[in-house]
């Protein structure tokens, strides 16, 4: 019949019970990975060579840029930001650890002086044994070079966002080198800076510079007057307005003459035609005599030829100055870029006068705050180095336990991984007692150790009331019993199987528990039947105990002894036979019909281990119930994942008990204590 569960469901995945029980489980890799990281630790602390920090500060105003060819930097600088400043402070710092300025400090003070033969305790091994070469080149065989590259390494420029001070440290194991190193560097600096932030040989550049670009102006000025005065204007602008305005003029007194002249020679006209008519006309004046009159007409006429001729001449004028146009506009472009020119070279020419003359230690931008401090042990290091070795020594414990306990190791560890993990209910666990595991391994000897209590008891039968495996037996006794009830399992007798996973699984103690446990409920006999052993071995609690055959057990007419009340004892073979006993499908269901027949209330099978070829997975079809022991920390997750798998395809009856369960958590951390 199907079992009746209500299981409560568990989301997988890794859990923080399941983290602290790999980190203290193996609290011992942790501790002992930290005692390393410790002891490496101290011997830093006490073996590391002791280096001397000399300090200085520099403030720097703002810098200058004297470049004498590039007036658009001059101007940015004039007007740097925020960002421009921290962009400068980074070009300084970067002078002060320039190869340069370290080459130029290590031929100053000498490189036998700046790498004398190193002192420590290393170093005098190395070369009391001969291994001189693994040394660094020191005393007479240091070079410049390795004595820059040892100020290099030694040396630190340092400036906060936004603020205008330069912190410059050397550290190095003589004090007084620390200290001299760095006045040196300070000192060549203040010249270093002006070799960068200024042309060398400025003053003569920017003279000859200055004397160019006045010769091209003055030619060009030159060719631009020639060219005006050939066109005849002062302005290009402004001629070609006045031509323009000269133009319109004549034109409109061009326009006005020949009305005239058209009104002059209609009225000549009239007067010919009168005559001709033969009218007569009143005398007139002389003003209006056709004498006059013509005279008019041939001044008008030639007062218009003149106003055409003057016209064209202004054309031909406006159409020389447009042909001259472009030239002349180029010119004064180029005159514009020339005085400009000019006048950036004259100012130029100026500051040139000033930078010659300026003395480097005088520079009013850039001053020392803070001249080289006195030399003072520094530790930051080597305390660095140490705290990095305990960290690292405890880090890697740590790790190394996660990868063992998480990763590495695929055993069921903890009981609530069933659930988890497999989704496999769990029916109860038994726990780790005093240094000894709780069921000892099947078929194995008794063992006195693992059967001793408390009260030092020794080789007590898992069927004696003082074993400690009773409270766990009766328990699971107890939850036999409703389930038989809940599924109205009436029948007689029971049949219980006690299987494990491995030898050593613990199941003949709990085997032999739970017939004990059964056996006092006075609800009729219990039979244990040991399954695992040949006819030259018994049950390790049998020794002393009256044990029969399993077929003379189950026979109603024969008369057996008990080993307590109500119990009693067999083996599926005989001392009579000959090899290992055998228990086949075939003649197991064979003997069914005598199982029922017999007078026992519960038939308990001490089951060989689920193994490939154990009949055990062809028993279980008959069980009534079907209890698997999983030895904690031992058996694998996925054999038991396919285990489950397979016994419950067939029935599902099967519940499992896991043994020999430890908690390594303290019970304040732990969410299954």
């Amino acid at each position: 019949m199907t079992e009746i569960r209500r299981e409560t469901q568990h989301p997988s995945g890794m859990k923080l019970g399941d983290i602290l029980f790999a980190l203290f489980k193996r609290k011992k890799t942790i501790i002992a990975w930290a005692v390393v990281g410790i002891i490496a630790a101290a011997a830093v602390y006490f073996l590391y060579p002791p280096y001397y920090e000399s300090q200085a500060k520099l403030l720097v105003r703002y810098v200058t840029e004297r470049s004498a060819v590039d007036p658009i930097d001059a101007e940015k600088a004039a007007a740097a930001s925020n960002n421009e400043a921290d962009r400068v402070m980074g070009a300084e710092m970067e002078i002060l650890t320039s190869w340069d300025l370290a080459m130029q400090v290590a031929q100053a003070i000498g490189p036998q002086r700046l790498l004398p033969p190193p002192q420590d305790l290393l170093s005098r091994v190395a070369r009391a044994i001969g291994l001189k070469g693994l040394l660094p080149p020191s005393g007479a065989s240091a070079t410049e070079g390795a004595a820059a590259s040892s100020i290099v390494s030694g040396l630190k420029a340092l400036s906060s966002k936004g603020s205008n001070i330069i912190l410059v440290s050397y550290k190095n194991s003589d004090p007084q080198i620390a200290t001299l190193v760095l006045q040196e560097l300070l000192s060549r600096y203040f010249v270093k800076h002006l070799e960068v932030h200024r042309s060398a040989g400025a003053f003569d550049f920017v003279t000859q510079q200055t004397d160019q670009v006045r010769a091209r102006l003055n030619q060009t000025d030159d060719t631009l007057k020639s060219l005006k005065e050939k066109t005849g204007i002062a302005s290009l602008k402004e001629g070609s307005a006045a031509l323009t305005a000269e133009a319109a003029k004549t034109q409109e007194q061009i326009n006005g003459a020949e009305a005239d002249l058209a009104e002059q020679q209609a009225l000549v006209n009239q007067i010919v035609e009168k005559k001709t008519k033969g009218w007569r006309t009143k005398t007139s004046s002389s003003e209006n005599s056709p004498q006059s009159i013509k005279a008019k007409v041939a001044g008008t006429q030639a007062k218009i030829e003149a106003l055409k001729s003057r016209l064209r001449d202004v054309q031909q004028r406006t159409k020389k100055l447009s042909e001259v146009a472009p030239q002349i506009e180029d010119l004064e472009r180029k005159r514009e870029m020339d005085e400009a020119n000019y006048k950036y070279f004259a100012a130029s020419l100026e500051k040139a006068r000033i930078d010659e003359a300026l003395d480097p230690s005088k520079m009013p931008n850039i001053s020392a705050v803070q001249r080289p401090s006195p030399p003072s042990l520094e530790t930051k290091k080597r305390d660095k180095i140490a705290l990095m070795l305990v960290g690292g020594g405890v880090a890697l414990g740590i790790a190394l336990a996660l990868l063992r306990g998480m990763v590495l190791n695929q055993t069921v560890s903890r009981p609530l991984q069933l659930e988890t993990q497999l989704h496999i209910p769990l029916m109860l666990s038994i726990p780790y007692r005093n240094g000894r595991f709780s069921l000892p391994r099947n078929g194995s000897p008794t063992n006195p150790e693992a059967l001793t209590t408390g009260r030092r008891n020794a080789k007590l039968a898992p069927w004696e009331a003082d074993h400690f495996i009773r409270p766990y037996c009766d328990a699971i006794r107890d939850r036999l019993g409703l389930y038989f009830e809940l599924n109205h399992l009436t029948h007689k007798p029971k049949l219980v199987g006690v299987t494990g996973m491995s030898e050593e699984g613990g199941t003949s103690t709990l085997a032999a528990g739970l017939a004990a446990s059964l056996s006092e409920t006075n609800d009729g006999k219990v039979l244990l039947v040991d399954v695992n052993l040949g006819p030259q071995e018994v049950h390790p609690f049998f020794k002393g105990k009256p044990a029969y055959p399993l077929n003379k057990a189950l026979k109603p007419s024969d008369s057996i002894a008990s080993a307590t009340e109500n119990l009693y004892l067999a083996t599926v073979g005989s001392s009579s036979t000959g090899g290992p006993a055998q228990l086949g499908l075939k003649k197991f269901f064979d003997m069914m019909p005598n199982m029922k027949a017999s007078d026992f209330d519960y038939i308990i099978f001490d089951m060989p281990p689920l193994d490939q070829t154990s009949p055990t997975w062809g028993m279980a079809a008959f069980m009534d119930k079907l209890l698997v022991v999983v030895e904690a920390e031992k058996n694998n997750r996925e054999v038991i994942r396919r285990s489950y798998g397979k016994l419950i395809a067939e029935r599902n009856n099967v519940a499992v008990v896991v043994n020999k369960t430890r908690s390594y958590v303290p019970k304040w951390l732990d969410s299954e204590s």
